[in-house]
């Protein structure tokens, strides 16, 4: 009979560990760096209108920058990075987030256009969507700025643009995410 008991409770304690390393396998799955090969500074054009590619910060450096910036929760990150083009008085700030899949890249892309709206300012006031380069991207500026931002599959996109024309911003969008076939 103690034999017996004992086996049960063995039993117990294996089927509750396995149950616990089920979870924090699922877990960390869900919010684990993505599989190899998938880089979100690699995923960014190595050239935007004879500009290199500069990549300023990626992985938790990039996403520890993204927090600094933001007063809203940043969630279902599997990737950051953040990158710079510049030449001859332009300047752009490219930002690529991975997240889990479209649906989450989507919903989390459009926390961010409900999060401009609470904060006011210039941020909600010029917050429009407009279709450039056959994308649908939200548009809004900050200090006479403009800023774009568009989710595309599991990626979200937010790029601030100086001292460029219109049609180089269409040709910065199209270029996005560039020839990696992602």
């Amino acid at each position: 009979m103690w034999i017996r008991r004992g086996v049960e409770m063995m039993n117990k304690k294996i089927i509750l560990i396995a149950i616990a390393i089920l979870i924090v396998a699922v877990a960390y799955s869900y919010h684990a760096p993505p599989s190899p090969g998938v880089n979100a500074s690699e995923i960014a054009p190595d050239e935007l209108l004879g500009m290199d590619k500069i990549v300023v910060a990626s992985g938790e450096d990039a996403l520890k920058l993204v927090k600094q910036s933001h007063t809203g929760r940043i969630e279902h990150v599997r990737d950051v990075a953040i990158v710079h083009y510049m030449k001859e008085g332009k300047y752009l700030t490219l930002w690529l987030t991975l997240y889990p899949d479209d649906t989450i890249a989507k919903n989390e892309t459009e926390k961010m256009v409900e999060g401009m709206r609470k904060w006011g300012g210039s941020w909600a006031s010029s917050l429009k969507e407009v279709t450039i380069a056959d994308k649908r991207v939200y548009q809004t500026s900050s200090d006479s700025v403009p800023h774009y931002f568009w989710a595309d599959r599991e990626w979200a996109f937010y790029i601030i643009l100086h001292n460029f024309t219109e049609d180089e911003v269409a040709e910065i969008i199209n270029a996005i995410p560039g020839d990696s076939d992602f």
